[in-house]
């Protein structure tokens, strides 16, 4: 009919695929506040291992040491990517999620793989690091998918007259 707005609409699968993205990152930051090193009978969050890593100077690497303290910023990040996709910037916010989510869940899956054993007082716990990599593996499917779900659309040339 002449006159009847046209919408321009997203498929679902692209939604769902968000949705899988932001419950991954809510997810890997939950995982970095969980137990991440145990010393005795302390267990400590991914923060207060950087926290203690950084106090006894065990970054041999400048590269390394910058990349462990802007761990920090993990939950920043996410929040960020969060905010993107609330304002539907489905692709940078993709594109970001993805980043993230490959940084953090290669930290975190290296320290899983290290953390197998359980002997002695000092060591490398498994909670937090396996909740990190299952999120990380979770916003890094959605993510991708997202981004290929949108892809094509381009809101500047998506008018009724170009369809």
């Amino acid at each position: 009919m002449y006159g009847t707005p046209v919408t321009t609409r997203r498929p679902t699968t692209a939604y769902v695929l968000v949705a899988m993205c932001c419950a991954g990152l809510v997810t890997v930051v939950a995982g970095t506040f969980l137990p991440w090193f145990r010393s005795g009978g302390v267990l400590r969050n991914s923060y207060e291992t950087i926290a203690l890593a950084d106090h006894f100077a065990l970054f041999g690497d400048a590269a390394l040491a910058v990349v462990f303290r802007s761990w920090i910023a993990v939950p920043l990040a996410t929040t960020a990517c969060l905010a993107l996709y609330a304002l539907r910037l489905f692709r940078t916010a993709a594109t970001l999620s993805a980043v993230l989510a490959i940084v953090v869940g290669t930290v975190a899956l290296t320290l899983a793989v290290e953390s197998g054993g359980t002997g002695g007082p000092i060591g490398l716990a498994s909670a937090g690091p396996w909740t990190s990599t299952a999120g990380a593996i979770t916003a890094l499917i959605g993510a991708v998918g997202a981004a290929i779900a949108t892809r094509g659309r381009n809101r500047s040339t998506d008018t009724p007259r170009n369809r």
